[in-house]
């Protein structure tokens, strides 16, 4: 939209800067002593469109245009009549008329540059926070991977030493079983020992009470043989000591 208005302005002042047909004699006049000044102006309506660098070489070229017009004006003041000096400062008004429009086409330009850098400024700046924003979010990611491998590696640790644990009750749970067989197998031939010794213990309470019975009879027998014998043994002694009395008696 910018550039539109730079080429229409330039356009505009290029088209006021040629004289009006009535004025062809006296132009003639001007490019005797001006020395054909806007032969560029023909090269530039060539273009089209006008960039910097010819709106610069335009201004430039006006400028000199109207200067070398004034100059000439005096020069034909001195040397020819109204209608030439009419003719040049027509020139020089339409000169001054392009390198004003040639202004404010370079202004329009450098605006809508200004305006491109402030556009590209803020999606630099946008760029900048997405990237800043992807940055964070990546590390953020990252993180949460490391944070999630160290975890896996804590489980398969705890894991592995499950696996370790659950190994070794199994085997001292199959001990433990096979030791809890032998020790039944124990406890049993221990009841079958208690049992067989409980009864020869009983056999031999029956025998030992039978034993004291016979011994206390054999005893009874005993003191009633011994108490017999001392009896006759008495019998004898008396018997003894009787007739010894009697003999004695016959001898005296």
């Amino acid at each position: 939209m910018f550039r539109f208005i730079a080429i229409a302005a330039c356009a505009f002042a290029v088209t006021s800067s040629y004289p009006s047909h009535e004025d062809s004699s006296a132009e003639g006049s001007y490019h005797h002593y001006g020395g054909g000044g806007f032969g560029h102006s023909g090269s530039y309506s060539g273009h089209g469109y006008a960039t910097g660098a010819e709106l610069t070489s335009l201004a430039h070229t006006s400028a000199l245009q109207a200067n070398s017009a004034a100059q000439n004006q005096i020069t034909a003041g001195n040397q020819a009549a109204y209608g030439i000096k009419s003719t040049l400062a027509q020139a020089a008004q339409g000169a001054a008329t392009t390198a004003q429009a040639a202004l404010v086409g370079k202004q329009v330009l450098v605006q809508e540059l200004h305006h491109q850098v402030q556009a590209a400024q803020q999606q630099l700046q946008a760029e900048i926070a997405q990237y800043n924003s992807a940055q964070q979010a990546a590390q953020a990611s990252q993180e949460a991977n490391q944070q999630a491998q160290q975890q896996v590696n804590t489980l398969s640790a705890a894991l592995a030493a499950a696996q370790a644990t659950a190994a070794h009750t199994s085997q001292a749970a199959a001990g433990a079983s096979s030791s809890a067989a032998s020790q039944h197998a124990m406890v049993t031939d221990a009841k079958t020992r208690i049992a067989q010794l409980t009864q020869q213990l009983e056999a031999a309470i029956a025998d030992l009470q039978e034993t004291e019975a016979a011994a206390q009879k054999a005893a009874a027998a005993a003191h009633t043989a011994q108490a017999n014998a001392a009896a006759a043994a008495n019998a004898v002694a008396l018997g003894a000591k009787a007739h010894g009395h009697g003999g004695a008696g016959k001898f005296h």
